[in-house]
């Protein structure tokens, strides 16, 4: 696109300046005719011949001295000058236009419309141009002219496109864009443009996505009514936002269709110009047969033909020609979108490394100190005297490994590996836990925390509950840590009640600062948060965009009303899926004492493992390979094993492997620092039944072992 906006008219200049009053007065009919004349050619290209008839033109109306006559005399020469490029002397006429001070329309907004043009080729005269342009645009409006209006407010919004300077140019658009209502004629090209420079500016405001949105607008509206070259454009830099987006499929696809349209304009043209030399030699041929005998008009018409005959050899040769030319500069392009798009799967892939091996290296540490800090949290002695410094020690220990799972569920999300995995769900106890889990930060930001869970709402639904419940603790912590001494609710209602299915509404409302219209549109871009300026509250960015993937891929969409100093309401509906309360796994509780397995190298996250496990009253045993843990079970009876993937000597994915083959029945439980989306298929392969991440709790241990409780039950 990088030139190709602007679009300055030099507004019907010909059309007006060509006619001046009627009479018997010669010099007046002389200048008039010479201004037609000067018109002709230079629209023809003959710009020397032109040039002689303006002179001539000015020469003559300066002895008639009408003011009038001589600016309009002025503006055709001016024209000519602006044509082959001789600026000095443009300008030098459009002044003198425009000194004569008459009320003539055409002068004044052809003289300003070109002074503006000229000074709009220069980034350090754009405002200098803009003035221009602003002064013509005040003639078009009173006479009423909107489309030369709208046209000359394009041109500017465009001039500072073409500068790359979006902010000075999206007033224009605006202003462009008010005067759409007032244009009579039904044309699409001026709803086209206009998409078209929102486009270029959201593009260089680096929102890409919205410019997206406004050029398939133009894109739609070009392709409803043919309008090729603007086509051939709107391919072209549809093509440049895919590629900064690194969608360089969807680049390569566009680039394609702007070669396609590039070539069907140039065939147009060509076929246009065959027509016209065919119509002229058929005239020609007929004037010939009335005037000379028949011997005469036949050698005319042999070596018409054989110059149409060449003409055309002519054209299908500079075709083909061209079309070689198109189709090397694609392959070009095509090679560059290729290596681009190499490049960043590259980039990407080292990026998913590093985050498992960040993972690893900051969730085995993080398990030891939230393991710890839960343990003395239940020492009585110690809470008595320290429950203020275990507490704010637990809230950022939680806050961190919140951090680490936002930074790994994005790449998650950007990698298009999340899944949807619904089992049978007791809804109100997955709210209750949820809210439950966030009492203590709305405490600390003095906040009341409600659950609101309507009476038709059913107990069991069939959900994904790792990903609702994700969904929910993100939304929650969000809104309290945007509530100071204020409300956060919770609210769960029946939207609609299908046979076997009901659309659930999920509502997380608060009291809290808002989000201003503006910040709306970037709240679910990653690391960015609304009303940063203002809000206090930390985090990184990650939560909204999280949620934002995760509803959507649970099939259903999130809305958001909020402004500033009224608070925020998030909202999404879940088509749920009706189960009876019977009993099944979901309902029953472990009431023998069990015996685990721990196999885990890392001697901290040994104790904290074990001193869970005691928690819930089972007991354990500890090995630190996988070697030992085969041995183990070979002399040794468990109800489960929960294996760490990462260890020396042998490691969890290996000694899974044997196990599994050797006794089918024990639940092989992977409780690991690696991301799951990385090793999950690994896992699976080697007879694993479920991958948790450390750091876990004690409440999600009990949930792991509860949910193996079919492997469980037969021993």
């Amino acid at each position: 696109m990088k030139n190709k906006l602007l679009i300055i008219i030099i507004i019907c200049c010909y059309g007006g300046l060509v006619y001046c009053q009627t009479g018997n007065n010669k010099v007046v009919d002389s200048v008039t005719v010479l201004l037609s004349l000067s018109k002709d050619e230079n629209i023809s290209g003959n710009y020397k011949e032109g040039l002689q008839y303006a002179t001539s033109a000015v020469q003559y109306a300066n002895q008639y001295k009408d003011k009038s006559l001589q600016a309009k005399a002025y503006v055709s020469l001016a024209n000519t000058y602006q044509a082959i490029k001789d600026y000095a002397e443009a300008k030098k006429y459009y002044n003198l236009a425009l000194d004569k001070n008459t009320d003539d329309y055409f002068v004044n907004v052809a003289s300003l419309n070109g002074l503006g043009n000229i000074y709009s080729m220069d980034i350090a005269t754009a405002d200098k141009a803009a003035a221009f342009f602003e002064r013509s645009i005040d003639y078009t409006l009173e006479a009423g002219n909107t489309e030369h209006s709208f046209y000359t407010y394009y041109n500017i919004a465009g001039m500072y496109l073409n500068f790359k300077d979006p902010d000075k140019a999206y007033p224009y658009i605006l202003e462009a864009n008010k005067l759409l209502p007032t244009i009579q004629e039904e044309d699409p090209i001026y709803v086209l443009l206009q998409q078209l420079n929102f486009a270029i500016y959201y593009n260089q405001k680096e929102n890409h996505t919205l410019a997206l949105t406004y050029i398939d607008k133009a894109l739609e509206i070009g392709e409803e009514h043919t309008l090729t070259r603007e086509l051939i454009d709107i391919y072209d830099f549809k093509s440049e936002i895919h590629q900064e987006r690194g969608e360089y499929d969807l680049a390569l696809a566009s680039l394609k269709k702007h070669f396609y349209y590039k070539d069907l304009d140039f065939n147009e043209v060509k076929t246009l110009q065959i027509e016209q030399v065919e119509a002229d030699f058929k005239v020609k041929e007929f004037q010939q047969k009335a005037e000379a005998s028949q011997l005469k008009s036949n050698f005319i018409a042999i070596l018409g033909v054989g110059i149409l005959l060449f003409l055309s050899t002519c054209f299908l040769v500079f075709y083909n020609y061209k079309r070689r030319l198109s189709f090397t500069q694609l392959e070009k392009k095509n090679d560059a979108l290729l290596q681009a798009k190499n490049e960043a799967e590259h980039a990407n892939q080292i990026k998913s490394e590093l985050l498992v091996n960040i993972s690893h290296d900051l969730r085995t540490p993080l398990y030891g100190v939230v393991g710890i800090t839960e343990m003395l949290m239940e020492n009585p002695s110690i809470i008595k005297t320290k429950k203020g410094l275990l507490n704010s020690l637990k809230f950022s220990g939680d806050h961190l490994k919140s951090v680490v799972n936002n930074i790994l569920k994005i790449n998650e999300v950007e990698s298009n590996k999340i899944t949807v995995n619904q089992s049978k769900v007791n809804i109100k106890t997955l709210l209750e836990n949820v809210v439950n889990s966030l009492k203590y930060l709305a405490d600390q930001q003095e906040t009341q925390l409600i659950l609101d869970i309507k009476e038709e709402v059913y107990t069991y639904y069939m959900l994904d509950e790792v990903n609702l419940s994700d969904v929910l603790l993100k939304l929650i912590d969000n809104a309290i840590k945007n509530t100071q001494k204020g409300t956060v609710t919770l609210s769960v209602s029946l939207s609609k009640r299908e046979k076997s299915k009901d659309h659930v509404t999920f509502k997380i409302s608060d009291t809290g600062t808002g989000i201003s219209k503006e910040n709306l549109a970037v709240i679910f871009d990653s690391f960015k948060q609304g009303n940063s300026e203002e809000n206090t509250a930390y985090g990184i960015g990650l939560g909204l965009p999280i949620v934002k993937s995760l509803i959507e891929v649970m099939g259903s969409k999130l809305t958001v009303v909020s402004d500033i100093g009224l608070g925020s309401q998030f909202s999404f509906t879940l088509e749920c899926e009706i189960t009876n309360e019977d009993n099944q796994l979901d309902d029953i509780s472990i009431h023998k004492s069990l015996h685990i397995l721990i196999v885990e190298d890392n001697k901290i996250n040994q104790l904290v493992t074990q001193k869970l496990i005691s928690s819930l009253g089972h007991s354990c045993t500890i090995t630190v390979n996988g070697e030992e843990a085969i041995k183990e079970c070979n002399n040794t009876h468990f109800d489960l094993i929960l294996m760490d993937l990462n260890m020396p000597v042998m490691n969890g994915f290996e000694a899974s492997e044997v196990i599994s083959t050797e006794n089918k029945n024990i639940p092989i439980i992977a409780l690991t620092a690696l991301e799951i989306s990385e090793v999950k298929e690994r896992c699976h392969n080697v007879g694993i039944c479920a991958i948790v991440n450390k750091p876990v709790d004690k409440e999600a241990l009990e949930d792991i072992i509860r949910k193996n409780l079919s492997f469980v039950k037969s021993t």
